[in-house]
């Protein structure tokens, strides 16, 4: 196959470290560095590239990815295939290499009940706000939370308000009353009866989740769901997940249990009761929440956002049942394909060494900051300062900027600097820090109104 020739634009300071890693790239493609005059690559602008290009190439031109402007400039100054590469240059391996595709997600299997809590303690409007979010966010329910005595004089009218946005209405109450109430005005999902509550469940036009009875074991929920089915109820089972050091580990085996017994009934699981009593960031445990159902082919989760570890997991829902039943469904690691649930994390190390830093620093010949971050320090300097240090404060006053526009400027970068340092994350300068699922989040079109 041919090979082919690739003219990589940068700048001055860039130049060495691109040859080296070049080197690297040898066995896949030809190539030669052009080293305009201009000192930082990101800030220069095609047509700025056009004037300066020189003549004679062969082959492409690749620019840096942060070089704004449009590409016809560059391409009628030179005549060649013009290109954008990756915004930072360690991302060129992968992006000449055999990179895979984006997955192509199917529907999922798992759809995720999100319960607003104390809902009679909230107007319709609010319950709608909330409502919006949790759809927006990848919520296929709405679950209404009814409260132990407490009078609920609006819950028709908020299930009736839901169902007319287009969205589904589960009904989450002790009270075969409410339970009844919400059937009447459109909800279709019921949580929950056991063998006491039972009776209310032929009654009700829809699922109906059976749990089982108020300290025994499961057989007692088989026998419910048994009889129920016997009546013609569509029956949901919710063994009832335990929280983290209160028996998860027992629980967890009771759902494996009642997936052998019932292989085509549908199963809940209780995301909130894992999530919710742990103060531990959430990402991880939703995560794990959604390879637990993807392997026992769980059918629904039902989760919160009560608590503040727990806010956006919803979304992390949403984003870990894709991963996970892609993994699943095709016996592979979940991993390597989709970072949107790394979020105080990123998936791969990138950036300049601290020996490729020093060199660029040497050849800096202007008074402009430059900042990285390499070797467990944030380096800033110009061509006067070489400072190192593991903090933002303080760092200013060492580099003599007067100019008030500028020292916020540099102080916003030192402190996400510090941030990427203190977190393991990547950092460039003038690019924001990504943060998985929110920030796929930031990208994603608006969808239709509810």
């Amino acid at each position: 196959m041919k090979r082919r020739r690739i003219n990589f634009v940068t700048g001055q300071l860039a130049a060495p470290a691109l040859t080296e890693l070049l080197k690297t790239m040898e066995s896949v493609l030809d190539y030669t560095v052009v080293a305009l005059p201009a000192h930082v690559a990101a800030l220069m602008k095609t047509d700025y590239i056009a004037r300066k290009l020189p003549t004679g190439l062969l082959g492409e031109i690749m620019i840096p990815g942060g070089c704004k402007g449009a590409l016809e400039p560059v391409a009628r100054a030179s005549g060649l295939k013009v290109s954008r590469g990756p915004v930072d240059m360690m991302d060129l391996p992968a992006h000449f290499g055999e990179t895979k595709k984006p997955p192509a997600y199917g529907r999922p299997r798992m759809k995720i009940l999100a319960e607003i809590v104390d809902a009679p303690a909230l107007s319709t409007s609010q319950i709608l706000k909330r409502a919006r979010e949790y759809a927006r966010n990848g919520a296929d329910w709405i679950d209404i939370g009814c409260m132990n005595q407490t009078p609920f004089p609006h819950l028709g009218e908020a299930v009736r308000e839901l169902r007319r946005r287009g969205l589904h209405v589960s009904v989450d109450s002790s009270n075969p009353a409410e339970l009844l109430a919400g059937g009447r005005a459109g909800a279709r999902m019921f949580l929950s009866v056991n063998s006491q509550s039972m009776n209310v469940a032929p009654r009700l036009k829809g699922k109906v989740v059976v749990i089982p009875d108020p300290g025994n074991e499961p057989s007692s929920m088989y026998r419910t769901a048994e009889f129920l089915l016997k009546q013609g109820v569509e029956v949901v089972m919710d063994p009832i997940l335990d929280p983290l050091a209160m028996g998860t580990a027992r629980s967890i085996a009771r759902y494996v249990e009642t997936r052998r017994r019932f292989p085509e009934i549908p199963i809940l699981m209780g995301a909130g009761n894992l999530v919710e009593l742990a103060a531990a960031d959430n990402v991880g445990i939703n995560s794990m929440i959604a390879g637990l159902c993807a392997e026992m082919r769980i059918d629904y989760a039902l989760t919160t956002e009560v608590a503040p570890w727990n806010i956006g997991g919803v979304a992390q829902l949403a984003a870990a049942r894709q991963v996970m039943e892609y993994a699943v469904e095709r016996g592979v690691l979940p991993k390597g394909y989709d970072s949107r649930l790394l979020v105080m994390r990123d998936q791969k190390r990138g950036g300049l060494s601290t020996r490729q830093i020093s060199g660029i620093q040497k050849m800096v010949k202007d008074r402009n900051f430059r900042i990285f971050v390499a070797g467990g320090k944030i380096h800033v300097f110009n061509k006067d300062i070489y400072i190192k240090t593991d903090k933002a404060e303080g760092t200013i006053g060492a580099l003599g900027v007067e100019d008030a526009d500028h020292a916020f400027y540099l102080g916003m970068e030192l402190q996400k600097a510090q941030t990427a340092l203190e977190l393991g994350k990547n950092y460039i300068q003038d690019q924001p820090l990504t943060w998985g699922y929110i920030t796929a989040a930031r990208g994603r079109k608006k969808g239709k109104k509810i």
